[in-house]
């Protein structure tokens, strides 16, 4: 079976948060990450095509213990319910630039 995406996908467990409306943030938890997207879990249904304010906790590549909270917009392409919490794939976008070096280094 070949999957269809652009980028490979790499199975993480990093914490993150999504910003559903203003003054609401929800935990989030990122199940995989690629150079574009993700896929995250939370307890919301996020709707597609609206663009949300996220933060995804990213661990060194080197080094687990040191975490960097990196800040960006998530475009949602999809959300579906999987058991008691939703699956959201993500397109994001809006990386601060110091923080464009860490991610690729996840994902060459």
């Amino acid at each position: 079976m070949n999957d269809p995406r652009a980028a490979t996908r790499t199975n993480v467990t990093w914490r993150g948060a999504v910003q559903v409306t203003s003054g609401k943030i929800v935990p989030a938890k990122i199940i995989n990450f690629s150079a574009s997207g993700i896929q995250l879990q939370c307890t919301v249904a996020l709707k597609e095509k609206q663009t949300y304010q996220m933060m995804m906790e990213v661990p060194s590549i080197g080094d687990a213990s040191r975490r960097t909270q990196v800040v960006c917009k998530a475009t949602c392409i999809y959300s579906i319910l999987s058991g008691d919490e939703y699956r959201a794939g993500m397109k994001y976008f809006d990386v601060q630039e110091q923080h464009l070096k860490l991610l690729a280094s996840w994902h060459g």
